[in-house]
């Protein structure tokens, strides 16, 4: 995939701004909060229907701005011409439109432009909370499979739902056995299926992102990653899992923790609580890992992500990376130009100008392009 512009109405600092992409790196420099994670986080608001920073859609509003809007012009690897573009308002739902229709969803949209996003602030994914690396796995499914991010959908939902009738017995309500018995059966099937895809993704992406550690850290130390679904038992996830087995022993779940939850008012088991580990060097990374080996793995997961995308939907992820540089050593700068080399279209923000000149130097390539941004404004 390849960006070839992108245009911002009222998002952040950017009243109006737009650019002409280079085909490889695209280098945004200038002083923070100046608008260049903006246009990054328009980038995916185009691809994913949000930002990637953790943030309401009303937060990207120009202040004073009653709408924004971000559209961008790409083509595929197969030169096929894609376009997309997204309004969000104060007072009006999410419009967006693309090469595919008009009146579309965040569902029609994600994974038709496959991105891939490295952030310092997504280090949680390793040294955070179990809800950060679910986040992670969750949106690398939801680019690679229209049929997981359905059924997370269809997970929300119901758990919605279900949660409702819980917290009104918890509040001494009367319960209607029945509707919930129905909601707890469609989320047991729902889950069910989303722990056999999770089960699936984590086989194949595991050994991804070995190889590519392997080769960052040299061999030096190991890592593995590993499955851990909420409240199934170790053998169920031995081997292959079916959704049958996983359904049977949800519902031996639920009768176990039925009257806590209507105690509690809340569901006490499912998907929403899953956990992925990852352990370098034998140990648990969340609790062992060297800053350093937090970063390599960081750079492995990202690059590991980048090739399953790419192989899994036969499109190259378009890559964008905010302002990393200054949290990396020259050894770990250089594993993640190397990424930049592997035929990716990138955008790429930095406070450094000589982030450029070093890619330049190194490379020697003619496809790159530089962009100052200052004010929420952009010149080439």
């Amino acid at each position: 995939m390849r960006l070839t512009s992108l245009t911002v109405e009222n998002i952040r600092n950017h009243t109006h701004s737009h650019i002409e992409f280079s085909s490889g790196v695209n280098v945004l420099c200038g002083m923070n909060g100046h608008g260049k994670t903006s246009l990054l986080e328009a980038v995916s608001l185009c691809a994913l229907s949000q930002s990637f920073v953790a943030c309401p859609d009303a937060a990207l509003l120009r202040r004073g701005a009653e709408s924004a809007s971000a559209a961008v012009s790409a083509y595929t690897d197969l030169q096929t011409p894609y376009k997309v573009g997204v309004k969000i308002g104060v007072h009006e739902r999410k419009q967006i439109s693309s090469s595919l229709g008009k009146r579309l969803t965040p569902q029609d949209i994600i994974g038709e432009m496959p991105i891939v996003v490295l952030s310092p602030d997504f280090k949680a994914i390793t040294a955070g909370s179990p809800d950060d690396r679910r986040r992670f796995m969750n949106g690398i499914l939801s680019q690679a499979s229209k049929l997981y991010m359905a059924n997370m959908l269809t997970m929300k939902r119901v758990l919605k739902q279900r949660n409702s009738i819980l917290h009104s017995a918890k509040l001494g309500n009367p319960v209607d056995t029945a509707l919930l018995d129905t909601w707890t059966e469609q989320f047991m099937q729902v889950s069910a299926e989303i722990v056999v895809r999770r089960w699936e993704f984590l086989q194949e992406f595991a050994e991804y992102t070995r190889r590519v550690y392997a080769n960052i850290a040299a061999n030096a130390e190991e890592i593995t990653m590993r499955y851990e679904p909420d409240n199934l038992s170790e053998e169920i996830t031995a081997s292959k899992p079916s959704i049958d087995a996983i359904r049977k022993e949800y519902e031996q779940v639920f009768e176990r923790v039925k009257y806590d939850e209507r105690r509690r008012g809340t569901t006490l088991a499912g998907p929403q609580k899953d956990e992925i580990v990852f352990e370098v060097g034998g140990g648990i990374a969340k609790e062992c890992a060297s800053q350093g080996q937090h970063k390599t793995l960081l750079i492995a997961l990202k690059t590991a992500e980048f090739e399953y995308l790419r192989d899994l939907r036969q499109e190259t992820p378009i890559v964008l990376l905010d302002d990393i540089f200054s949290e990396l050593d020259a050894k770990r700068a250089a594993n993640v130009f190397a990424l930049l080399e592997s035929g990716a279209q990138t955008l790429l923000t930095t406070t450094e100008e000589r982030i450029y000149h070093d890619y330049v130097a190194t490379f020697g390539t003619s496809n790159h392009a530089l962009f100052k941004v200052e004010g929420g404004e952009i010149r080439s």
